[in-house]
């Protein structure tokens, strides 16, 4: 595959490759092709152990079942419904799991330590920590961040790009709970959280974007947050988000259509089930919500040398950077001057 791919490009006229990025993408994967066929060898390893292991474990899953479960079940009896020493069915189920596809987890480890690190670079000024994470006093005065008590956090990419520092990685929010018997933790968040950092630019005012939540949750989230909702000039992206702010100039001048365009654009692509983000100081803050798992290579059953994987993962960073292009445009002197001929409207009796 890596091969028909890096042929066809051969065949084209040099003066044909207008895109940049198209001949970043190309001289990447030309450059990758021996980590790559490294990375092929130990995926065919691994999906032998894979398979191996399957059809191991299928069997002793159909045996071992039926009687896990009538101990469960007598477990139970025996202790008149208490759960405590009960559950082995499951216990041994998720332990047979895991062994079971131990083999794909390191095949991804070993792909996402040789590739990603690479990947980062082909943007510029960025590195790659499979087990970095966002510093929580840096998002804390969002007011976007969920309650939580822990925070899990892999695929961590920092940087800077176009003068803006950006960190993105794939995090989980967790929450402490107590039951009778034990105490567990459940996740309030799962998915992509990305930090925008302009350093030289400050925004005036502090500006949120929500999931639309009814009129109810319009209020609440006015009380909690003490900003008020904010008006802008899209009805189909207010019937999605609602915004709220203490400056009402510059939120329309953030939100504005082509803001909402990459917001949307930003969600689609990584197929986020909500999306909130906070303007504040000098940062932007993303929370992108969903089950996906981000940065991962393809399945074990597809070659390493196939193209599509990386490509897929550069579109993936390529949209959070469309964010910069647009916040590059973000100029603090315009909201200051149109704040100040709202003002002037205001008291000369125009508005």
């Amino acid at each position: 595959m890596l091969r028909a791919f890096l042929n066809r490009k051969k065949t084209r006229k040099l003066s044909e490759v207008s895109d940049v990025r198209l001949a970043e993408e190309y001289d990447f994967i030309v450059k990758s092709k021996a980590h790559l066929d490294g990375l092929e060898k130990i995926r065919k390893v691994k999906l032998r152990s894979y398979k191996w292991r399957k059809n191991i474990a299928v069997p002793v899953a159909v045996v071992i079942t039926p009687v896990l479960g009538y101990v469960d079940y007598m477990l139970l009896f025996l202790q008149s419904g208490d759960d405590r020493g009960a559950g082995l069915t499951v216990l041994a189920l998720g332990a047979l799991y895991a062994w079971v596809t131990h083999p794909r987890r390191q095949y991804a480890k070993a792909y996402k330590l040789k590739i990603l690190p690479r990947l980062a670079t082909l943007f510029g000024d960025f590195t790659y920590d499979l087990k970095g994470k966002i510093a929580i006093y840096k998002m804390q005065p969002s007011k976007i961040l969920p309650s939580h008590d822990r925070c899990d956090s892999e695929d961590y990419f920092s940087g800077m790009y176009k003068g803006v520092d950006i960190e993105f990685s794939e995090v989980d929010f967790k929450q402490r709970r107590r039951s009778k018997n034990r105490t567990y933790y459940v996740s309030v968040f799962k998915g992509l959280v990305i930090l925008l950092d302009m350093n030289t630019k400050k925004f005036y005012g502090h500006t949120m974007l929500d999931k639309n939540k009814g009129k109810i949750g319009e209020w609440f989230k006015q009380k909690s947050s003490n900003l008020k909702r904010a008006n802008l000039v899209d009805p189909a992206f207010e019937k999605i988000f609602d915004v709220y702010t203490n400056d009402q100039v510059e939120a329309r001048y953030l939100i504005d259509p082509v803001m909402i365009e990459r917001l949307k654009g930003l969600q689609m692509e990584y197929g986020g089930e909500g999306m909130t983000a906070a303007f504040y100081d000098s940062k932007m803050l993303i929370l992108i919500e969903s089950k996906h798992n981000y940065f991962e290579p393809a399945a074990l059953e597809i070659p390493a040398t196939d193209p599509r994987s990386i490509l897929s993962m550069k579109k993936e960073i390529g949209e959070i950077l469309s964010l910069i292009d647009r916040l590059d445009l973000y100029d603090p002197q315009k909201v200051r001057e149109e704040n100040n001929l709202t003002l002037d409207n205001v008291e000369s009796g125009v508005v």
